[in-house]
């Protein structure tokens, strides 16, 4: 098996003002593709020719690789697999999450939802911001949907993928620093607001409340 960079579905530079096409760029061809390198050398990934992304990251989470067999080079831990994995697929994931012209009142089925569960938009925004904002350290804001319908918003530390919980993803926003301090700098806040309001994509957050039916 061997990733190769996913094509971005938009310009590098299409996101702007809100996110710079330097801060695209970095993100997206240093750290997505870092990743993507890394996991491309792992002995156990290159092996795996018939493995989907998914079934490698809850290899790494959920079982413990025989190190006796040579899957894992000596002294590397199953944590490394699912950490380098999971990157691949949140970053990923944030990119399609991401959408010129996008974030503000939601439409479709996810409007819908959120008007159920929250209220209106803008209770869901104010808790979307708060979550990302009073994550301690790195990680990434997700909204999931539970096998009961139910959509909540919750934080993931570092790596962490919410479908190795059974929780669906629905959309993701990345709060490690690298995704908002060429262009915010500290200003966490105020990149959680802008990408709430300025890039989330509907479209795509439908199209996986469709696949979670």
């Amino acid at each position: 098996m061997k990733l190769v960079l996913p094509k971005l579905p938009y310009d590098l530079d299409a996101l702007e003002p809100t996110l710079s096409k330097h801060q695209v760029e970095l993100h997206y061809k240093g750290h997505l593709k870092g990743y993507i390198d890394k996991l491309n050398q792992m002995p156990f990934v290159a092996n795996a020719s018939r493995m989907k992304l998914e079934e490698i990251i809850l290899k790494g989470k959920h079982e413990h690789v025989d190190n006796r067999l040579g899957v894992l080079p000596p002294g590397e831990h199953p944590s490394t697999l699912y950490n380098i994995s999971a990157q691949v697929y949140n970053y990923t994931f944030y990119f399609n999450s991401l959408t010129p012209k996008g974030g503000g009142n939601p439409e479709g089925d996810i409007g819908e939802i959120i008007d159920a569960q929250f209220g209106d938009w803008e209770s869901f925004r104010k808790k979307l911001i708060a979550k990302g904002k009073n994550l301690f350290g790195s990680g990434w804001v997700w909204v999931v949907i539970d096998d009961e319908g139910e959509i909540s918003i919750i934080k993931g530390l570092n790596a962490e993928v919410p479908f190795v919980y059974r929780l669906i993803p629905i959309l993701c926003i990345d709060v490690w620093e690298h995704a908002y301090y060429v262009d915010y700098e500290n200003r966490r806040g105020e990149y959680l607001r802008a990408v709430a309001d300025n890039l989330l994509n509907w479209d795509f957050a439908n199209k996986n409340l469709s696949h979670a039916g």
